[in-house]
Parts: C-alpha cells; structure tokens; sequence
C-alpha cells in the first residue's frame, strides 16, 4: 500500500517545484526563484501549517530556479536543505555558477534556430536567478542513499545536467521528482514530453543519458519533473522515451 503522501505544485508555468505533505511534517523538494516566496507562504496558508512544519528541502541540482527560496525557508524554519556533495558549492557561493558549471553548447545557436526559447531564460532572470541568496548550512550525500527524512526518500545521483543533478524517490508513494534530469518540457529547444534539456543547459549529455538508463530501473507510477507536466505512466517509460528522443 502507497503511504500517504500529498504533493502540492507550486511554481509558475515554467518552473515546478514541491511541497510534500508526509503529515507530521512537510517537505520541500526543489526551491523555485527567488519571487516564489509568497507562493510558498500562500500554499502553507492554505494547508494551515507554519512554516516551521518543513523539516527539509532537498535540492535537485544548483541552478537559481531550483534554489531561490532555499535559504529562506532554512533560516525561517531550521529546515536541513539536502543536495549532492557536488552542486554544494553552487548553493554555498551562487555567484560562482559560471565557473562551477559550463554547459555543452552556447544559447546562442538555439535562439538562432528557435527566438522564442529565449523567453525561458528571461523568465528566469525577471523572477532573481541573478540575486539568490547563498545557502548558509547544507547536507550533502555522495552516492545514492536513503535519507532520514520524512517519507524516506531515496536520494539517487543523476548527474549530466550538471554534475551533482540527483533525484528524489519516493518509492512507498510510488513518485520521483526528476528536477531537471528528466522533464517533460525544453522550453529553449521546445519539446513537450519526457527529455532531457537541451545541451545548452546540460554540463555532460552522454552522463544525463546514462542517468536516465539508471532511474528507469525504478518502477514508480508518477514522474514530477522540473520544468513541465505531470507524467503519470511511469517512471521506467519516461525514462525510456527521452532516452531514445536523445538530447539536441
């Protein structure tokens, strides 16, 4: 029997991240930008739970949009904010991305070919990526583990996009939050479905494709990626599909 998990979306129609409700205690996984603050305090209104009530957040990867309210949330709540020991510097020192993390190819071609994926982007810098706050304290894990957390999620590295990308399972619900290591929409290159983000914003395109053999091991129901919908057909399928999709 599944246990009793809710997940709240939040975010915008570019960006996803969760809160997940195990009862006793919430847990965040991924922390949008930094705008999406109040939509976090409007969720936890909503649920009426305080924010002292998160009792993690467990990062993705250390791009801006999945780190924006990390800092926030730990300082106001005492939350452990969990990510791979190798994307922890981007969270410690933000303003040493550019030099932690090089992607496969420049923007620029993609813009070329396609002017309106530059609007993901932009997205991103009008709602802070340039101004996220570093995180002050983190967890780390090197492998794949289980975490003391409510829930039990399985911590499982994926790197590719970049080099400390991991996923969250959370195999008694039968839900695994991919981040960006899976999604179901590029935005840049415009691809609806489950595939991995172009080369653009991928650090290594041969280890995200190897990352996505990995997880498609796990036989869990639901997929909640970072950047587009829902995949409800399984987490060995959508793995599948964007591995034979390529990357462009």
């Amino acid at each position: 029997m599944s246990a009793v998990i809710t997940v709240h979306r939040l975010g915008d129609h570019l960006v996803n991240f969760y809160l997940v409700d195990t009862g006793p205690a919430l847990v965040l996984v991924d922390a949008g930008l930094p705008r999406h603050w109040d939509a976090l305090r409007t969720a936890l209104r909503d649920l009426g739970r305080p924010v002292t009530d998160i009792a993690a957040v467990l990062v993705t990867h250390g791009h801006p949009d999945h780190t924006g309210v990390a800092e926030r949330v730990r300082a106001a709540s005492g939350a452990e904010v969990w990510v791979h020991e190798s994307d922890a510097p981007i969270l410690t020192e933000p303003r040493r991305l550019n030099e932690l993390w090089t992607p496969e190819r420049s923007l620029l071609g993609y813009a070329a070919r396609r002017p309106s994926g530059l609007r993901a982007p932009l997205h991103l810098v009008r709602g802070g990526a340039l101004r996220v706050p570093a995180v002050r304290s983190v967890r780390t894990f090197g492998s794949d583990q289980q975490l003391d957390l409510p829930g039990a999620p399985l911590a499982v590295h994926t790197p590719g996009h970049t080099h400390g990308s991991s996923s969250y399972l959370f195999p008694e619900a039968s839900i695994a939050f991919t981040g960006d290591a899976l999604v179901t929409h590029d935005s840049v290159a415009g691809r609806v479905g489950p595939c991995v983000i172009c080369r653009a914003f991928t650090q290594d395109s041969q280890a995200a494709l190897a990352s996505l053999e990995k997880i498609a091991e796990h036989e869990l129901t639901t997929v909640l990626p970072g950047h587009g919908e829902p995949w409800t057909d399984g987490l060995t399928q959508a793995a599948r599909q964007a591995v034979a999709g390529g990357i462009r």
